[in-house]
């Protein structure tokens, strides 16, 4: 199973992610999916295959595959129900810091621990911002500070009681853990306690209880020298970079490594080689037939050599464009081997990116962009594709973490539109507003020009389509709206 997400995480930029779901079934295979977006420019826009390279695409984008840890509710951690958490459980039980494998296996699901505690937390914290009803934002409220400072506290507890044997490696996995999931508690509480002062109706014991817990977490920010937010930009600059860091620490776990696969680098030049190949046998035949003909040291066979090896230089270089042709229809521009955290290859993935005809279209890209009721049916586009193939051996990225059941991947791309609005003109253009009795005023409105997006989600032989349309201008992107198929 395979779904795909978009939203807008900035003011320039978008993000997607697909959500690749193997079937347990199928975890002995290798699966593979591919992503193909076009992206719909208008001609207005002035982006053209000349002044639009493919460095200049790449640049603007940043790709990563995360290996998706499994589900867990915050509620489920804290009652410690679920087979994880009694793997995390007999983790902590069975740790001997002379056995590497129980050091393995204890640093590996508490990074995963982790990852799925910033999930339980922010899933819960979501609830809360969605819901209409303060009653339903102070009943997730209230169950999120009690699930969530037993589950901190019982985290905090284990690490206590190994404390006195512990590695080097467990102490800092334990320290850089006890930071982050401070501070997931630290940032999100406080925004929780900010949502609620803004109901009408509060519940005052229900705000108290989160200031206190607060109160209580700041205590042990202090006495482990964590950071805490001030009045000064230059310590809360300090404050963001040190949570990057414990950030990058605790999920790096998960984000598989990309290497550039060198067999691509073997191949071409094996091609090449060929291509020169067959341009020297046409030199050389040629040489052997007309010297033949015409004798050795003759001028006629003088002037044929010269033609044969201008022949020659053509035949070659055609060659080596039919075989590059080739291989980016196979391999696209890059091809990337992934690995997990512990060295081992578990995929491949390849990205492409070019400009295409109108007429080169899909016939089904085409009918859901050009639909006759479409109000943009008129208008001259620019359209580019980016085209993300991944391979993934299934049961090798099982075995990444052999006491774990994971969920699958989660391939996310972002793109920065940032370079391509700045070629936009001055979004403020004037209106002239009238009332009954002809009195005219001015007003400035923002003009905005239209992208329309479409991602081609393949997967086994079943493809799913979904369309979007972005509404940008010189000061970024004002709307991101799915269209209906």
């Amino acid at each position: 199973m395979i779904k795909g997400r978009i939203k807008k995480t900035d003011t320039y930029t978008i993000e997607t992610k697909m959500m690749f779901r193997p079937r347990r079934r199928r975890f002995g295979a290798r699966e593979m999916y591919s992503v193909e977006t076009w992206f719909f420019l208008p001609v207005d826009m002035g982006i053209n295959k000349r002044n639009y390279t493919k460095i200049d695409f790449y640049r603007e984008l940043k790709t990563y595959i995360k290996i998706d840890p499994p589900k867990v509710l915050l509620a489920e951690i804290a009652n410690k129900e679920g087979e994880f958490m009694q793997s995390l459980k007999d983790a902590f039980s069975n740790f001997d810091p002379d056995n590497p494998a129980t050091l393995d296996n204890l640093n590996d699901l508490i990074l995963i621990f982790m990852n799925i505690m910033k999930k339980a937390v922010k899933r819960e914290v979501r609830k809360i911002e969605i819901y209409k009803s303060g009653a339903e934002k102070q009943r997730v409220a209230g169950r999120l500070i009690k699930n969530l400072d037993i589950a901190i506290d019982d985290f905090r507890n284990n690490a206590g009681d190994i404390d006195a044997f512990k590695t080097e490696r467990i102490a800092n996995t334990f320290k850089y853990s006890d930071e982050y999931i401070s501070n997931l508690k630290y940032r999100y509480i406080q925004h929780v306690i900010f949502l609620l002062n803004k109901e009408k109706e509060k519940d005052t014991g229900l705000i108290q209880k989160l200031k206190t817990s607060l109160k209580k977490e700041i205590g042990h920010r202090k006495r482990y020298g964590f950071p805490i937010a001030s009045q000064s930009n230059k310590d809360n600059d300090k404050l963001l970079r040190r949570w990057d860091v414990v950030k990058y620490y605790v999920t790096n776990k998960l984000i598989l490594n990309t290497k550039v696969d060198k067999e691509i680098k073997y191949i071409m030049e094996v091609l090449y080689s060929i291509a020169a190949g067959i341009a020297m046998i046409f030199a050389t035949a040629v040489a052997f037939y007309y010297g033949k003909k015409y004798g050795n040291f003759t001028y006629g066979l003088f002037v044929v050599l010269v033609i044969s090896y201008m022949f020659k230089d053509r035949i070659k270089e055609w060659g080596r464009n039919f075989f590059n042709t080739i291989l980016k229809k196979q391999m696209l521009d890059h091809r990337f081997n992934l690995y997990d955290n512990n060295g081992k290859k578990i995929g491949i993935s390849n990205t492409g990116f070019n400009f295409i005809a109108k007429r080169d279209l899909p016939k089904e890209i085409y009918n859901i962009r050009y639909n006759i009721n479409d109000e943009q049916i008129k208008t001259n586009e620019k359209i580019m594709k980016f085209t993300r193939k991944v391979k993934i051996h299934s049961k090798r990225m099982r075995n990444t973490f052999k006491s774990t059941k994971l969920r699958g991947i989660n391939d996310v791309l972002k793109f920065n539109f940032l370079p391509l609005t700045l070629r936009l003109e001055d979004p403020d253009v004037p209106i002239y507003l009238h009332n009954d009795d002809m009195d005219v005023k001015r007003i400035n409105t923002q003009k905005t020009v239209p992208v329309n997006m479409i991602l081609a989600i393949k997967y086994r032989n079943e493809t799913i389509y979904h369309r979007y349309r972005l509404l940008i201008n010189r000061n970024g992107i004002r709307k991101l709206k799915t269209i209906e198929i």
